[in-house]
């Protein structure tokens, strides 16, 4: 039993060394994580762009065969068999008939066809670039909460010292007596330091929640080590947008409005291709039909028939023109939804210049006032009650 327990014992110290030893592979082999590199590697990894770039492809293949006409008909017949006798040759009108025909579509409808799927496939890559800006946009929140939880984790950390200090101090004037410090003194400062401890947890609990989330756009092995302790300092576009003209000028080259700038164009060819409703519809046609020699050895011609149909569209009020304007409104539509779009734009973007102000506001109260002040105070804290003149509520404050 004794030889099993330390057998136990053995193999689990075994595969801790064998985590651990995974997990300083994994460090040594992958630098620390750069939010650049971050960035770079969740565009390469995102599926979605493979899959709209095979996307943009079908669209093109769709657009040549788009431009192509109709697969000719052919038919094969007999015509005016005698029932009586089956014979071929026994009345002139018998005719082994063989035809070709082929639809040619209303107007410029290929043309419009083809060119509809290529505007299409050109909305594609502005779709693609407006998805790296919002995947770059989610993968620096997710890397900078990360790195944020990382930083705090270090610094109370750092602090945790000062408060086991704390305890044992309280816990020393509690000992000696003479009303140094109280019993509930000593409670509180353990009941900070768990506390404290608490908030550990729950910051190394977002720190996970995170890089599991990270995970989803860089690869695993990237994530399992430490992030980089550089920032990239990129400073925000100096220009101001006051009014929505503005707005609209300055948004015009913007991801979402170039491929929306596309489903108009998209949307207008689609107007273009309703109106050829209107117009006819051909089918060209050619047969040759062919007869046996008459009874007596007589030769008898063939007859070669040639044809032309179309359609006339005599309910065009009702049938065609409804449609014509049914594409019209939905012109109208996508060109509404632009200026949507550039309303969402710029008040995006005042909430965002108004959340960089305060923020940077809040920075240089915290860099000139706060920090400096508070260091102060808790330096002159702590020493006062180290020296018998301080009260604990002030040093737990």
């Amino acid at each position: 039993m004794k030889n099993l327990s330390k057998r136990i014992v053995l193999a689990t110290l075994f595969a801790q060394a064998l985590c651990l030893g995974a997990l300083e592979a994994v460090a040594q082999t992958y630098p620390a994580l750069t939010l650049e590199n971050a960035i770079e590697q969740a565009v390469l990894e995102d599926d979605w762009l493979a899959a709209n770039v095979e996307r943009e492809q079908a669209m093109l293949e769709e657009a040549l065969a788009a431009a192509q006409l109709p697969d000719p008909r052919v038919s094969i017949g007999l015509s005016n068999l005698p029932l009586d006798t089956f014979n071929l040759g026994q009345e002139p009108m018998t005719q082994l008939r063989v035809g070709i025909n082929q639809v040619i579509p209303r107007g410029d409808t290929l043309l419009l066809s083809e060119q509809k799927k290529k505007q299409q496939s050109e909305v594609n890559p502005f779709l693609r670039a407006d998805r790296k800006a919002k995947v770059e946009l989610l993968v620096s929140q997710l890397w900078l909460k990360s790195f944020l939880s990382a930083r705090s984790i270090a610094l109370i950390e750092a602090d945790r010292s000062l408060f086991q200090q704390l305890i044992d101090i309280t816990s020393s004037r509690y000992t000696v007596g003479a009303g140094l410090a109280r019993q509930q003194d000593v409670v509180r400062a353990q009941l900070e330091l768990l506390r404290l401890d608490d908030r550990l947890a729950v910051l190394r609990q977002a720190q996970d929640s995170n890089k599991q989330q990270l995970a989803q756009w860089v690869p695993s092995a990237l994530i399992a080590g430490a992030l980089s302790d550089e920032i990239p300092q990129r400073a925000p576009p100096q220009i101001r947008l006051a009014t929505l003209a503005e707005a609209a000028e300055f948004f015009e080259t913007h991801p979402r409005i170039r491929s929306h700038d596309k489903q108009i164009e998209v949307a207008a060819t689609q107007v273009a291709l309703a109106k050829q409703s209107l117009k006819p519809e051909y089918t060209v046609g050619a047969a040759y039909g062919y007869r046996d020699n008459a009874p007596g050895g007589i030769n008898r011609a063939d007859f070669l028939t040639l044809e032309l149909s179309f359609d006339v569209p005599l309910f065009a009020e009702k049938r065609q023109k409804p449609l014509i304007r049914a594409s019209q409104h939905s012109a109208a539509a996508i060109q509404v939804e632009r200026t949507l779009i550039v309303k969402e734009l710029f008040a995006n973007y005042q909430q965002a210049v108004a959340e960089l102000n305060i923020l940077d506001e809040r920075r240089t109260l915290y860099a000139d006032l706060l920090l400096a002040q508070i260091n102060d105070l808790t330096e002159a804290t702590l020493s006062a009650y180290t020296a018998d003149e301080g009260d604990f509520e002030e040093v737990m404050r």
